[in-house]
């Protein structure tokens, strides 16, 4: 697949859904076809940020859909928590799981999460649990002793989860936490659900994952922000798929003038650095979500890598010492 670079002025990468997010509600009317669609927007806390959700569906069942979106993803945010009293945090208490008694959303989140790993030489990685909680992202973060952060280390990574016959094991007290696929991978279920449920064309938007996709021949246009100021540097429209960002604008703090952001390297334990944002366009938020993440630690090298079934489109966007900015990408829509 083709890959260029070129310099871009100053600026931070963000995806933002083109037209006015600003109620909490929208209802639009029009026609296609023979039938009379409703188009309705919502916008709620969820997940620890925003969702918004849009459907296109006939009248009297647009606001039930988008009822039933956010009760999916209320479900999603409780049982995919590290912490809480859902599925996951259940997991982590005990150490252990019945991979028989998994529901589908964990046993797929585990599998899809091992494969991104196999293909990013292990920079995704699903077990840094004790890791993150020691920076304290995002709602407490600090910069930890260094002692704390190889202790830390020594307790993440998949080097501490054994599948054992039936067994899912959590080795020396780890933590799975899917805090960087489990966003886009609710994204995808709130979406096909929408879908399953009688949505002609639907998008859902957490946190910056995308997933968008119809029937009705609609073309969804997302823009993508430059991740050190504000213009737009690239436009995407796609009719179904979806679209990932991941950078190190969106949860950070300062150490002597240098920013520490929330997307930890599992080789060291610090946050990455060099990579200021990286948009992935793929089949699935899922994927999308966690090979962002991957790449934001890896860099060029890992995106050169990565299988081309996973992904249509990979825009990474550097800074070097001196403050300059290179746009890279491979792959196109």
């Amino acid at each position: 697949m083709k890959t260029d670079r070129k310099k871009i002025n100053s600026g931070f990468l963000l995806i933002l859904l083109l037209g006015s997010l600003a109620s909490a509600l929208l209802v639009r009317a029009f026609f296609t076809g023979s039938d009379q669609l409703q188009e309705m927007q919502k916008i709620t806390p969820v997940l620890g940020t925003f969702a918004t959700y849009i459907v296109v569906a006939e009248s009297e069942t647009a606001g039930p859909i988008l009822s039933s979106m956010d009760s999916l993803a209320r479900h999603l945010d409780n049982e995919l928590g590290v912490f809480g009293k859902g599925e996951l945090s259940n997991i982590n208490m005990r150490g252990y799981a019945l991979m028989e008694e998994l529901s589908s959303d964990l046993s797929y989140l585990l599998d899809r999460s091992l494969l991104i790993s196999s293909v990013t030489d292990s920079l995704f990685d699903p077990a840094m649990g004790v890791l993150v909680n020691v920076w304290g992202f995002p709602h407490d973060p600090h910069l930890p002793d260094s002692t704390e952060i190889i202790r830390a280390v020594g307790l993440s990574g998949l080097k501490n989860i054994r599948i054992s016959g039936d067994t899912l094991l959590l080795i020396d007290g780890a933590l799975l936490d899917f805090g960087a696929i489990a966003k886009g991978y609710a994204v995808d279920r709130i979406y096909s659900h929408s879908r399953s449920i009688g949505a002609s064309a639907a998008l859902v938007e957490i946190g910056g994952e995308i997933r968008c996709g119809g029937d009705t021949g609609r073309i969804w246009r997302l823009a993508v922000r430059n991740p050190r100021g504000e213009e737009i540097i690239e436009m995407i429209e796609i009719e179904n798929g979806a679209v990932a960002t991941s950078g190190d604008y969106e949860s950070y703090i300062f150490d002597n003038g240098v920013r520490l952001c929330h997307i930890l390297d599992p080789r060291t334990g610090y946050p990455e650095s060099g990579v200021a944002s990286v948009t992935v366009v793929s089949d699935d938020a899922a994927s999308a979500d966690a090979l962002a993440t991957a790449v934001s630690v890896g860099g060029i090298d890992i995106a050169e890598s990565i299988p081309d079934s996973l992904f249509r489109l990979i825009i990474v966007i550097t800074e070097d010492e001196n403050g300059e900015i290179t746009e890279w990408r491979r792959g196109s829509i």
